[in-house]
């Protein structure tokens, strides 16, 4: 059966881009750099590039999800995120859901969520 392995964002600066998901949004993996940039790769196996180019100018639909193993951790999250001046575009608190949505460097939507239906361990 056909698994996502890796997920790849043209970014403007490769090292900018590392350190906003690794520091700022809290992305954990074991980093390798490449000529071309940076690989995240996650526990899941599930490697994250970020490579230099040009993001689109129109992100539309698209977004990162990015989850959390409960509601208290993606508030403190979204605490982290408004410390350090992180714009937010969406905030909602409700009982079995948690979601807070930003912009990346590059102006890619990431979305920081606890859903009680589909929660991590």
């Amino acid at each position: 059966m056909p698994e996502l392995n890796h997920l790849a964002l043209a970014v403007r600066d490769p090292r900018r881009s590392l350190h906003f998901y690794r520091e700022t949004i809290g992305v954990e993996g074991v980093v390798r750099e490449e000529d071309y940039g940076f690989v995240i790769t996650t526990r899941k196996g599930i490697a994250f590039t970020l490579f230099k180019g040009l993001p689109p100018t129109e992100d539309g639909e698209f977004h990162i999800g990015v989850s959390l193993p409960g509601g208290d951790a993606v508030r403190a999250r979204r605490a982290v995120l408004q410390s350090v001046g992180v714009p937010e575009l969406e905030w909602s608190d409700e009982p079995g859901y948690v979601t807070v949505k930003v912009r990346d460097p590059d102006g890619y939507t990431v979305e920081i969520a606890w859903d009680e239906k589909y929660a991590i361990t």
